[in-house]
């Protein structure tokens, strides 16, 4: 093996084994790759052009990318922002135009890797802090590098070890209540099993695919959504108060509408006698103790006047002051709570209650900042973009002009990175990553389909390019694993 296909796979074997663990790590795996690139320059050693479409659009859209630091008024961030997507770069010249070494090696590495960072996730998260569970990368991040290695392992039917690697992966998922984690999990598993079960159907599997995706996105918007109320509506409390009844708003808790059957004055003196805790104050979690109490009481299915709190028990006082707003706060856990809280925050919204700090709804009002600023954009920037440095501030004041909900500390980028590119690059840019986008998909090979998918729907709902673990991973999954299901390779 020559010496540059040896620092090659160093590079790679290193790369993908920090990248569920450590950023330094993953930067260093970067550096050796590039420097299996420089030095086969150096000795004269590198391949002839690659047809393939990928590596050229990766390294156009990060050229065109580097490029738009020049039409940026913020120089810094710009530079931060091409510094982030050097993977888009490195990558490709390294698999590409070095002759290739033991990548098969990393893949192995990569799945080892990833299981045993989920598992100390799973120990971390149970017996030193429940925010450990995914304590080396964002859970979003770690829950897509799940998905591709439960793939990779069905698709290579090691039956008994992706039974183990998903269990840990589904466990992992659930506790970090990573909903994007789960259902690609949920997808790769699908993906799998049509796949090996209609391996000469490719067809059939993209169409299965496609309508797996879509079905899910319906079913999942239909789960969250709020229904229409259709309950009793009472008129007088047992002591002889009247109820309040809002049944146009949207807020639920376990299925139940919120603001119905509400006698609030009648709740106020029996709380105030059961608690230390005053009703207009807060809880725990510096919410009101009124709100919380009357989300905590609809959650059980009850009325809420003063005979029902005054019949609350000590656990259930206990409970309310620490700020739990269900019943099922006591009886459930991850995943489960965090579709209620997904719940909670369109409900609120529909109800002009404030997105901030809740992840989905923020997204609404950032997707709609995105579009101001592309209706604002001038035809040569929606071209070219507002420039690789200036998506930030860009942001700032669409926020502004827009009247948005959000508070200034809460005002993110886009989510989407579909949107990003576009805003930050321009349509060049966009094209260019669709182009990467297209070739990742004609390598063929299972792997390279599933790895396809993964990166291209988690693009929707994130900014996958603008972190250092998600680009890495994005070209990884693009362009290794569509080598190694490459039979040609």
């Amino acid at each position: 093996m020559a010496r540059a296909s040896k620092i090659q796979s160093l590079g790679l074997l290193v790369t993908v084994a920090s990248l569920p663990w450590s950023p330094f790590g993953t930067s260093l795996g970067m550096g050796i790759l590039a420097l299996s690139w420089v030095f086969a320059v150096a000795t004269k050693s590198t391949l002839k052009p690659s047809k393939n479409l990928l590596p050229k659009a990766l390294i156009a859209g990060f050229i065109w990318c580097a490029l738009g630091v020049l039409w940026s008024s913020d120089f810094a961030e710009g530079i931060a922002a091409v510094n982030i997507k050097l993977p888009m770069l490195i990558v490709p010249l390294a698999m590409f135009y070095v002759p290739l070494g033991d990548y098969k090696t990393a893949s192995k590495a990569f799945l080892i890797s990833s299981f045993l960072a989920a598992l100390t996730g799973i120990f971390c998260g149970h017996f030193i802090s429940p925010n450990l569970f995914s304590p080396f990368i964002s859970h979003i991040r770690m829950g897509l590098i799940l998905a591709l290695g439960s793939g990779i392992l069905l698709l290579n039917k090691k039956w008994l070890l992706s039974g183990l690697y998903i269990a840990v992966a589904l466990t992992s998922v659930w506790f970090t209540r990573s909903v994007t984690g789960l259902g690609m999990i949920a997808f790769s598993i699908f993906f799998s099993a049509v796949t090996t079960t209609f391996p000469k159907h490719r067809t059939a599997t993209i169409l299965a695919s496609l309508f797996a995706v879509f079905t899910s996105i319906y079913i999942t918007i239909g789960a969250l959504m709020p229904q229409p109320f259709s309950g009793t509506l009472e008129d007088e409390t047992p002591w002889g108060g009247k109820y309040t009844h809002y049944p146009h708003r949207q807020l639920e808790e376990n299925g139940n509408k919120v603001w119905v059957n509400l006698a609030v004055d009648e709740m106020r003196p029996e709380w105030n006698l059961k608690s230390s805790v005053p009703f207009d104050s807060t809880d725990a979690k510096g919410h009101s103790i009124q709100s919380t109490l009357i989300r905590f009481l609809t959650s059980q299915g009850k009325l809420k006047n003063g005979e029902v709190v005054k019949a609350m028990s000590d656990e259930e006082i206990s409970s309310v002051e620490a700020g739990h707003t269900s019943i099922r706060e006591l009886t459930h856990s991850g995943l489960s709570l965090r579709l209620d809280d997904l719940k909670f925050e369109i409900g609120n919204y529909l109800d002009g209650g404030s997105p901030d700090g809740n992840s989905v709804t923020m997204r609404f009002e950032a997707y709609r900042a995105a579009w101001h600023i592309i209706k604002k954009m001038d035809p040569l920037s929606k071209f070219i973009g507002v420039g690789t440095g200036d998506l930030p501030n860009e942001f700032k004041k669409s926020y502004v002009d827009s009247d948005s909900a959000l508070s200034q500390k809460f005002w993110i980028r886009t989510h989407n990175q579909y949107i990003a590119w576009w805003v930050g690059c321009g349509l060049i840019g966009l094209a260019l990553w669709l182009i990467a986008l297209y070739g990742s998909w004609i390598q063929g090979g299972d792997i390279s389909r599933l790895a396809w998918w993964i990166v291209a729907v988690s693009c929707l709902a994130e900014d996958t390019l603008e972190t250092q673990a998600g680009v890495t991973f994005a070209v990884l999954a693009m362009v290794v694993f569509g080598l190694v299901s490459n039979k040609k390779n």
